[in-house]
């Protein structure tokens, strides 16, 4: 759900809803009026880089015989020079595992404790199509049997949420994703400082009575307008009564970015005390079949930089987030001829949080040499993503996995929480 300027329409309000809804939420949205109930409990932060991120020239064995021999110097992360990885303490044994030195805001967060790495995991399932590789993913499935499901993996946490408060989920983009899929418990904001009914009190009233008229839209239409209504309410207005922008906490500076906005969207969010627990972004653009060199390192900088400036503007609240950072598949071992990797298998993932078991890479390192590749290509799985997501409802969420997952049984424990 989004409301902006340009969305709402002041005319043919008997015909229209009010608001131009997700496509996950298009004919409901619930929510409770109070959101004290949920004041106490974690926020899950899950963000997916969309393309399929390299996790091996994000974190990578820099002395690997074989990952030297697959790949130019620019296009893996270096054991020394001017350029060099940053070594990551408690890595997997017999290598020296470096963190590309672009996420440098990342390699604090390790270096103290917060910041978990899991390497050589993802979906289980082979395919090496963005579209049906997050599609299972976001639904929280590993085989396309299952693609008729329509829900989302999201979209089940929400609903296992009891009591849930005023806004328990939110995207900060224009729709919602595919893991909040089906789910009356989240809407999408853009910008929260447009969220609002651009309109006098007397045109509300109208409004609401139009739309009871009108449209089997007007119930979500009008828990829409009361939800905007009730967000307005705890946002900062000057004397104009305009939102202003805003203002991060405990010194954290985020550097321009989109991805910056996004997290300050959720930050907002979180310190409204709104009763948001489940909260869903997406970074795009880690397709790099060409021009890698360049393009992974600015992707790097873009997702380290923002991301540690959010987990301190939060650091008041650090016992109680938890972030997740996922991708659909990983990249080749092996370069391609156009400066870049095709498309993959196993990846890395990232869970970073206060009271997460950091400052060591997580799961079975498997092995970059041919027999040790997947349909000797790829780097292995030997983690399924669901494990990881697993140990943080079940620890954080005090949300059952088995719920959220069907068809999966749980493997043994990481110890990631």
């Amino acid at each position: 759900m989004k409301i902006s300027r340009r969305s709402f329409l002041r005319t043919s309000l008997t015909a229209a809803p009010l608001v131009t809804f997700g496509a996950s939420s298009l004919t409901r949205l619930a929510f409770a009026e109070d959101s004290a109930v949920a004041a106490d409990r974690d926020l899950l932060v899950s963000i997916f880089l969309r393309g399929g991120c390299d996790g091996l020239n994000f974190v990578a064995p820099v002395d690997d015989r074989n990952y030297l021999a697959a790949r130019p110097p620019e296009m893996r992360v270096k054991e020394n020079g001017e350029h060099a990885g940053l070594a990551l303490a408690h890595g997997f044994a017999g290598a020296d595992w470096r963190l590309h030195p672009e996420a440098a805001p990342l390699h604090d967060l390790y270096s103290q404790g917060d910041l978990a790495i899991i390497h050589a995991c993802g979906l289980v399932n082979a395919s090496r199509s963005h579209f049906d590789a997050q599609d299972m993913m976001e639904r929280g499935i590993a085989d396309q049997k299952n693609l008729g499901l329509d829900t989302g993996w999201l979209t089940r946490v929400l609903a296992s949420i009891p009591a849930p408060g005023l806004l328990p989920g939110v995207a900060p983009a224009g729709t919602l994703p595919v893991s909040m899929l089906g789910t009356d418990r989240a809407c999408g904001i853009a910008d929260l400082r447009d969220f609002a009914y651009w309109g006098d009190p007397g045109e509300r009233s109208v409004l609401r009575s139009l739309q009871n008229l009108a449209s089997p839209l007007a119930t979500p239409s009008n828990r829409a307008l009361a939800l905007i209504e009730a967000i307005q309410k705890r946002l900062p207005h000057d004397k104009d009564g305009n939102v202003p922008k805003y203002q991060p906490g405990k010194g954290a500076n985020y550097p321009e970015h989109d991805f910056s906005e996004a997290l300050q969207t959720v930050a907002w969010l979180t310190k409204l005390d709104v009763g948001l627990q489940v909260a869903a972004l997406d970074y795009g653009d880690w397709d790099t079949h060409t021009g890698q060199d360049y393009r992974f390192a600015d992707q790097v900088k873009n997702l380290a930089g923002p991301l540690a400036a959010f987990y301190r503007d939060l650091a008041d609240r650090a016992q109680r987030v938890t972030i997740v950072v996922m991708s659909e598949f990983g990249r080749r071992l092996k370069a391609n001829e156009s400066g870049g990797t095709d498309h993959g298998h196993g990846n890395v993932m990232f869970v970073l949080g206060n009271g997460i078991r950091g400052g060591r890479l997580h799961g079975t390192w498997p092995g970059l040499s041919n027999d040790q590749l997947d349909q000797h290509a790829d780097l292995a799985i030997t983690t399924d993503y669901r494990q990881i997501l697993a140990e943080v409802l079940e620890k954080r969420l005090k949300c059952g996995a088995e719920k959220i997952f069907p068809g999966w049984n749980a493997r043994s424990a990481l110890g990631l929480v």
